[in-house]
């Protein structure tokens, strides 16, 4: 059997411990918060601390999903300021890097029906790819309350690519700002093997697709029957 790997390949403007600094393993994946909250809950009146009472520190779905998962981390400051119907300008740090795209409202948003709270879906470039031979699940990392309401997938046990992310967008919502080291999504593999994590330079060897599609190659198949 091949080990299980998930090899991040960084690009120029990163330095390897930037790239290293992205991915947060637990316990440093937990949101702050988390390590202020007692295990059971407090009773005032009695001014003691109930036994029987638990908090969230003893919730295993919480515990397990970040046991599990990865925090991806902004590796620079962004701004994005928003019009109505385009992005009006982006800047990731110092860089001339290119942090956001606006996703075509043709490719789903105008086929939602009644749709009166959003007014575009923007893609959020990240300065990595990478390989690996595990599916990964992408999903909000609802506990940090961030306000960034990532759209989920999942991405093939085949797929060697860059990542990026998609943000739908409210039509009073005018910037986004997320600052260097803030929550952006969880990571989490699809699979019960240990799973070695290695950082890399990115070596420019991609080779683009000769059609227009690539849907056939990475789709999964059903496991529920």
């Amino acid at each position: 059997m091949f080990r299980k790997k998930l090899i991040i390949k960084y690009t120029d403007i990163l330095e390897k411990k930037d790239a290293e600094d992205m991915f947060k393993k637990i316990p440093d994946n937990f949101p702050k918060y988390f390590l202020s909250i007692p295990k059971t809950i407090f009773n005032p009146k009695l001014k003691k601390f109930i036994p029987y009472a638990r908090t969230i520190k003893t919730c295993p779905g919480f515990i397990n999903l970040y046991k599990r998962s990865l925090l991806i981390t902004s590796p620079f400051d962004i701004y994005i300021e928003l019009g109505d119907d385009k992005i009006i300008s982006s800047t990731a740090g110092q860089t001339n890097f290119k942090i956001a795209d606006i996703h075509s409202e043709e490719q789903f948003l105008k086929y939602i029906p009644n749709n009166k709270k959003y007014k575009f879906i923007i893609k959020i470039n990240l300065p990595f790819f990478i390989d690996t031979n595990i599916s990964l699940s992408m999903n909000p990392s609802y506990y940090h309350f961030n306000d960034l309401n990532v759209l989920p997938g999942i991405l093939p046990f085949n797929y060697k690519g860059d990542i990026h992310f998609f943000i739908p967008i409210e039509k009073e919502k005018n910037q986004i700002y997320i600052k260097k080291g803030d929550p952006l999504f969880l990571l989490t593999p699809l699979c019960e093997k240990k799973i070695n994590l290695k950082f890399k330079k990115y070596n420019n060897t991609y080779k683009p697709s000769l059609t227009f599609s690539t849907l056939k190659k990475y789709i999964l198949k059903n496991i529920i029957i």
